[in-house]
């Protein structure tokens, strides 16, 4: 299909059409009558009568002599197609009818006749395959639909009807056709009908019969539009409401038809079923611009523009990136982020184990990264080494066996915008390490945190770092070998450099006595966790996290943080307390953190498990299993409906909050998109 397609678009069909007509193709002449002694000499003289008798045409082009066919020395090497366009695309002046061979011309006839027949099979895929119009329904191709026209409106329709009738869920669409009328005509026949409205009001109140309400509010309605209309502050119009529902089957069509019925006339809206006029409302949804029915009433501007604009429950934002398909509408779940108009840039997955957490997590940050907005993970199961390959980004293992480290000692950057005195930075990181090692040495007492912070000086002032300089560029800092020494030296420092030593010289002293080799200015970094010991990962984690936090503040950018696994951080309070630090934070440093986790006990336990949500602007929530909802609703506060949706749903599917809307989604990833991400399992016999 695509060489078809190649020679056919390619091809340039100007040198054969006159004045933009149709082709001009010539019938080659008879030959002349040749008489008996014509024959005869011929016989005897063939070169003389060769020319004379030979057909008008005939081994010639436009009159000239017939000549030897020239071979076509510059694309004789060449395939049917390419020789085909060479000489398509050649200047009139040298193009000649005598390169064409029979092959090519077998060739180009061949290739119109397959583009034929391509082009009649897309019709007929396009085409429906039957449809059967009966007086209440009508069936296409299998599916079942019926059609609806609106009969009358109330006198008012405003943007909030819309959106609950848009938000109706079932299969269905709506045409709307709308008809600018004459004001000067309209006038008039408002006139008229004022008139005739005002005489009914008075023969009722001089016979003291009780009016019908509805016959004075339309007498109001009618003053009250000829008023606006002479004002100009209203336009007269004519408009057309259609509807047509299909489903799968006859019995959820009616079903369906009912409902839908139910809900709009809720509204004062009568809409009536197209009884015998199927084929017509069938026409008239189509996108033909056809209004088949004809069935219109009128309305002014005001009541036309509560239509406009579309408004129905779908998280729609102008930028952003596609999460899914809302359940309620079956309209996109589109959502950005990084609004300024939010409070803040964070987002929390939860979700009971195999729900999809992990693959909206890489689908989202698949789709931040086309934003050009960088991502840094923390990977404490390895799943996101996979999409790190393919896209380049940068992979970094922190492990017992790895030969990539951070120094939990690295002066952090200064920061862009703040004013520092001298002293500040060395103190923000020494107030930094006093809490990463009391998670190392699993808490200290007050005492021994007085005794940390003068070692910790120390150590920095034996590499030239003190309280007094604010330069310390091209210093090496130290690392935990030296402060574990430093202790050692101190009265007192004896018991605390012995809880110390096995992270300095013993089974885990590469992950923390080491200087840094790894940086992070890829457009995506993952850092793995996941071979650390189940005693060591919380303290990692919050190194690493820290040393992130020092990265992001130093160079203001759009940035997403995804801490997997979230629960890890809730083993100490100190981590669980810093997390919690960044959520608040993150925000002024264009740092949007996703804080995923599959443990909700443990956001209940925390006190920081409640404050870090609610500082979340998004809010994804999956599957959950029945244990786990009651634990999430005294969380959140979910609704009946909502606990049922979360206990019920499939993998990828579940709840999305962002401000007051609370949306049902179902995760959509594209096919490609899907290879790409999924984890690939390999599962043996």
């Amino acid at each position: 299909m695509e060489v078809i397609q190649n020679v056919v678009y390619d091809t340039d069909y100007s040198a054969y059409v006159a004045d933009g007509g149709y082709p001009l193709f010539q019938a080659p002449a008879a030959a002349p009558k040749m008489w008996f002694f014509d024959k005869l000499l011929s016989g005897i003289f063939p070169s003389l009568f060769a020319k004379k008798w030979a057909p008008a045409g005939a081994g010639m082009l436009g009159g000239k002599n017939k000549e030897p066919l020239p071979e076509n020395q510059e694309i004789k090497d060449k395939e049917l197609r390419d020789q085909v366009k060479y000489l398509l695309e050649l200047p009139d002046d040298q193009y000649n009818d005598q390169k064409l061979t029979s092959k090519m011309r077998q060739y180009i006839a061949e290739t119109e006749k397959e583009y034929s027949t391509v082009i009649n099979d897309y019709k007929t895929h396009i085409a429906p395959s039957y449809r059967e119009f009966k007086p209440t329904q009508y069936n296409v191709s299998g599916i079942f639909w019926k059609s609806y026209y609106a009969q009358s409106y109330p006198s008012y329709i405003d943007a909030l009807r819309t959106r609950d009738i848009f938000g109706f869920h079932a299969k269905w669409d709506m045409t709307r056709f709308i008809y600018p009328e004459d004001d000067a005509a309209i006038q008039s026949m408002l006139k008229n009908r004022a008139t005739q409205l005002k005489a009914e009001v008075k023969d009722a109140m001089q016979k003291g019969i009780t009016l019908d309400m509805e016959v004075e509010q339309q007498y109001r309605d009618v003053e009250m539009i000829r008023e606006k209309l002479t004002t100009r502050e209203e336009r007269y119009f004519e408009n057309s409401f259609y509807l047509n529902i299909y489903e799968d089957t006859e019995e959820k069509l009616k079903e369906t038809g009912k409902k839908l019925e139910q809900k709009i006339s809720g509204y004062g809206i009568r809409i009536k079923n197209a009884i015998q006029r199927m084929d017509e409302g069938f026409a008239s949804g189509l996108p033909l611009c056809s209004d088949e029915l004809g069935i219109s009433r009128s309305s002014v501007t005001s009541s036309l523009s509560g239509w406009f604009p579309f408004i129905s429950n779908d998280m729609v934002s102008e930028t952003g990136i596609l999460y899914g398909i809302n359940f309620h509408t079956w309209g996109l779940v589109i959502f950005d982020r990084y609004d300024l108009k939010l409070p803040n840039m964070n987002s929390v997955i939860l979700a009971t184990s195999g729900a999809g957490k992990s693959f909206t997590v890489k689908l989202e940050v698949l789709r931040y990264l086309i934003n050009e907005i960088d991502v840094i993970i923390i990977d404490p199961e390895n799943e996101y080494k996979s999409l790190c390959q393919k896209v380049g980004g940068t992979y970094v293992n922190i492990a017992t066996n790895s030969q990539q480290y951070l120094n939990p000692f690295d002066i952090p950057p200064k920061i862009e915008d703040v004013e520092y005195g001298k002293g500040d930075l060395l103190r923000s990181q020494i107030m930094s390490l006093i809490g990463m090692i009391q998670i190392l040495i699993w808490g200290c007492t007050p005492e021994e945190e007085a005794l940390l912070d003068k070692a910790l000086q120390s150590t920095y002032a034996l590499k030239w770092f003190s309280l007094d300089n604010d330069n310390y560029e091209g210093k090496q800092p130290p690392i935990m070998g030296d402060l574990m020494n430093v202790l050692e030296g101190m009265e007192g420092g004896d018991r605390l450099a012995l809880r110390l030593s096995k992270y300095v010289s013993w089974t885990f002293g590469k992950v923390f006595n080491n200087y840094t080799n790894i940086d992070i200015n890829n457009k995506l970094t993952v850092i793995s966790i996941r071979d650390l010991e189940d005693a060591l990962k919380t303290p990692a984690m919050f190194n690493v996290l820290n040393w992130i936090w020092t990265k992001v503040r130093s160079h203001k950018k759009k940035r997403m943080l995804a801490c997997d696994e979230a629960w890890i951080m809730f083993q100490n309070e100190t981590s669980a307390e810093f997390l919690f630090g960044l959520t608040k934070r993150a925000r002024k440093y264009g740092l949007g953190i996703t804080v995923i986790s599959q443990d909700i006990e443990d956001f209940i336990k925390s006190k920081y498990g409640k404050p870090i949500i609610s500082n979340c602007a998004l809010q994804i929530l999956l599957k959950q299993s029945t244990t786990s909802i009651k634990a999430l609703n005294s969380l959140l506060g979910l609704s009946e409906a909502e606990q049922r949706r979360l206990v019920s749903s499939g993998i990828g599917e579940g709840l999305i909050f962002a401000g007051q809307q609370h949306i049902a989604v179902k995760i959509l990833a594209s096919p490609e998109e899907k290879a790409f991400i999924t984890t690939d399992v390999i599962t043996t016999k």
